[in-house]
């Protein structure tokens, strides 16, 4: 009986490995390997070869031995998934007894979302081979020998091509149609015509022989800027299969076509597709979080394109989302993504969805992205009074919903993204961001570099519900592909919020409180460094509230404020550039102050100022001057701020700079960006402006009818009024002579035609309105155009 008892004891112990503290075991390990087999019981000696075995591993011991803490080292290699994991409430550790999936020491493995291909090729023509594929295999991606191939389009694919790798106006001209036999199952893809981002979509076929039938089209949130009329490709479509690393393959007859480069061996190549969109998804609730489990140490890549499923309106902001992601968090807590790399990436590389609290993602690698990088999203049903049209009706103070902050707790909360490397995000969507926040509460953001990305760095999307901390972030190269943005951008469009904003200041003064409904906590962004040379590097846009900006560097695009309340931009140095308002409200509380500005303020349609704008420094004298006209810095100072050493970025004042004397504080400036030394080794930085001391002038205005008008020339004019582009007669005072006693124009109003006629420019309008009798004006106004008629 005793020797039984004994051997079973053995065989127990046998199929674990222990580590040992004071005599009692805390610790046990499992381990896997591409080489295991899945009858194995973990150990070292025989590991098992997949997730799910390892899975089953730990959920059985775990059930007896809630208290010790399990890890599950994975032996470097290919793991290819049959299908995702899913972790849920039986993978649970503790505060005490965690789980960790991790990689063995210097190991690297690598999660699959894809399959490989056994291909016997022959000639086809023109360069280009053929293979059959197993009947109902359908896929559109394609890796060979690990590198991502394109998708057979027009026009060809160019790394050196800013704006979809290559783009053509005439892609799907009728020539161009009238060309393809078949396109059904292609795509089209566009930028918005006002570059918010990009428009996708599937073509189901042909209406007649030279004009084509699609579905798709509604990835983002606001698509009254239509297409652009450049920005522009079609992709999968046989006959532009016309150059090399291209394919296509055809799902009718389970043919791949391929068209390689000459010094490829068809025949030793290795041949791969992506298969799934997912491949790991955390799986809980609120009342049944998963718990308590980290990854560590993994590569993720290989998943599928997901720009067809981006269609939910995230509120009142420019965007779409699809929650989905090749790593998914749903009702989690306390749990993390450590040291891991994600590429090829056909989506969102890691999603937070609903309801989480305390996730970690930190010293990851994300590069070649699909869509965003890291998504933390809430549920719209947790927002009281939601509106998911940007520019619809307000909210009225009857209807509204007085109570502030969120209903319930269905939302990411108290998220740290630190020390993590992105960039090369957006392949393929452009309404994207390195981190994109909406409807979340006290996420962190530290630490970070961020660049080369299509649209933002880091985007919040409206002021549900605040308490963000972003510092000592490196966010450049970025706005790309689309404009009108920044390299962090943010919207307000709370509750309370609608245009014009005269309506809007009449609501809060009406009800003060409504301002802080939404957002509960300020939006802190600090130490941090900002370059932007395609928008601002740094932009409040509609209706961002509540927000402390305070020690950041921004070398390029200057802060940008629109209309808003309690802001704080303080302490902050803005290279070749300074501060944009934009169309403030009344009463808005903000304060402008300590800062080194190296331009002119440059004001669009702002009548009233907030609580302080003084005590700045200007580089420039003559920007002094300038802003002093504007009844604003009549307190501030100018000259050389005696920077330490600007050529190699440091910014700092010397000891003996003025700028002391208004009250300036510096601040660190090698702490910006990634620090993890792997990845700080390998991440790029922003090029280092020369000092331009350019000079801006306020207005170039004229006089008309009693008013004051100018040319729309800056990209400042066009965000703030909500143009597509330069075009057109901007009202600085609205004229209320002569004609214009009865056409009455407003402030910020855009100028488009007269009598049908395009106007240009100021000059174009003086003419047609001296030797013309005006019937109808068509103006731009509230984001959107109207005629107004003359009534005699």
């Amino acid at each position: 009986m005793l020797k039984t008892i004994l051997i079973s004891v053995f065989l127990c112990f046998s199929m674990v490995s222990f580590s040992f503290q004071k005599g009692n075991p805390i610790l046990q390990n499992f381990y896997v390997s591409p080489t295991g087999n899945d009858l194995n019981n973990g150990t070292f000696e025989k590991p098992v070869a997949t997730f799910k075995a390892t899975q089953n591993l730990v959920r059985n011991f775990k059930r007896n031995n809630p208290e010790i803490s399990a890890t599950v080292y994975f032996r470097g290699g290919k793991y290819y998934l049959p299908e995702p994991v899913v972790f849920t409430s039986e993978d649970n550790g503790t505060e005490n007894a965690p789980i960790t999936y991790k990689a063995y020491p210097n190991e690297v493995p690598t999660i699959l979302g894809g399959e490989k291909l056994e291909l016997k090729w022959e000639k086809f023509k023109d360069g280009i081979y053929k293979a059959s594929v197993p009947d109902g295999v359908v896929f559109e991606s394609v890796f060979v020998n690990n590198e991502l191939q394109v998708l057979a389009r027009y026009p060809n694919f160019s790394v050196n091509a800013a704006i979809f790798n290559g783009f053509a106006a005439d892609c799907i001209s009728p020539e161009k149609v009238k060309g393809w036999k078949n396109p059904a199952g292609g795509y089209y893809h566009v930028i918005h015509g006002h570059k918010w981002g990009g428009f996708h979509f599937q073509i189901t076929g042909k209406k007649s022989e030279t004009e084509l039938e699609f579905t798709g089209g509604w990835q983002n949130n606001r698509p009254e800027g239509g297409q652009h009329k450049e920005f522009r490709f079609v992709e999968n479509i046989f006959e532009e299969l016309d150059t090399i690393n291209e394919w296509f393959l055809d799902t009718k007859t389970s043919t791949l076509y391929f068209y390689p480069a000459p010094n490829l061996d068809l025949e030793t190549a290795n041949f791969e597709f992506a298969a799934h969109e997912n491949l790991v998804t955390f799986q809980g609730t609120e009342t049944e979080p998963v718990k308590y489990i980290s990854l560590d140490g993994f590569n993720f890549g290989r998943t599928i394109r997901t720009f067809l499923k981006n269609k939910e309106p995230l509120l009142r902001s420019d965007w779409t989302i699809y929650r989905g992601g090749s790593v998914y968090f749903e009702g989690t807590e306390n749990c993390s993504i450590l040291n891991c790399k994600f590429s090829q990436i056909g989506g969102n590389a890691v999603f937070f969805n609903h309801y989480n609290k305390n996730g970690l993602v930190q010293g990851c690698h994300i590069s070649e992205i699909g869509a965003n990088a890291i998504c933390f999203v809430g549920d719209t049903a947790a927002v009281r009074n939601p509106k998911f049209i940007p520019y619809g009706p307000r909210v009225s103070l009857e209807e509204m919903d007085l109570i502030p902050g969120p209903i319930g707790k269905n939302f990411p909360q108290n998220c740290v993204v630190e020390n993590n490397l992105i960039h090369n995000i957006g392949t393929i969507e452009k309404q994207v961001a390195g981190v994109e926040i909406s409807m979340s509460a006290f996420i962190t953001l530290r630490h970070n570099s961020i660049y080369n990305v299509p649209r933002a760095g880091v985007n919040i999307g409206e002021g549900a519900w605040g308490g963000h901390l972003l510092e000592f972030n490196d966010v450049f190269n970025t706005v790309l592909e689309t404009g009108d943005h920044g390299s962090f951008n943010s919207w307000g469009r709370d509750r309370f919020w609608g245009v014009p904003k005269d309506k809007t200041d009449e609501v809060v003064a009406q009800n003060p409180t409504i301002i802080l409904l939404d957002i509960i906590a300020p939006n802190i962004i600090r130490n941090n460094r900002f370059r932007c040379d395609h928008g601002w590097d740094i932009d409040l846009d509609d209706g961002s509230s509540y927000y402390e900006i305070y020690n950041n560097l921004c070398l390029n695009g200057g802060i940008k404020l629109r209309e808003g309340y309690y802001r704080t931009v303080q302490n902050n140095i803005c290279i070749n550039n300074g501060f944009h308002p934009h169309v403030w409200q009344k009463n808005s509380g903000d304060i402008i102050q300590g800062n080194i500005f190296a331009s002119a303020h440059q004001p669009i349609a702002v009548d009233y100022w907030g609580k302080e704008v003084d005590f700045n420094w200007f580089i420039n004298p003559n920007d002094l001057v300038k802003v002093q006209q504007l009844k604003v810095d009549l307190n501030s100072e100018a000259g050389d701020p005696l920077f330490v050493d600007p050529k190699k970025g440091d910014f700092s004042v010397s000891i003996e700079s003025p700028a002391f004397a208004m009250g300036w504080k510096n601040f660190p400036m090698d702490k910006f960006g990634v620090q993890k030394p792997a990845l700080k080794a390998i991440a790029e930085t922003p090029k280092i402006p020369e000092m331009l001391h350019a000079e801006i002038v306020l207005n170039n205005t004229v006089n008309f009818y009693g008013g004051r008008i100018k040319n729309l020339t800056s990209d400042g004019e066009v965000s703030a009024t909500g143009m597509n582009k330069k075009m057109g007669v901007l009202v600085i005072v609205a004229p209320a002579e002569g004609i214009f006693k009865t056409l009455k124009l407003l402030r910020n109003d855009v100028i488009l035609k007269v009598n049908g006629v395009q106007v240009n420019d100021v000059a174009e309008l003086s003419k047609i309105v001296a030797n013309q009798q005006i019937e109808t004006i068509l103006i731009w106004r509230n984001q959107s155009e109207k005629q107004i008629q003359n009534r005699k």
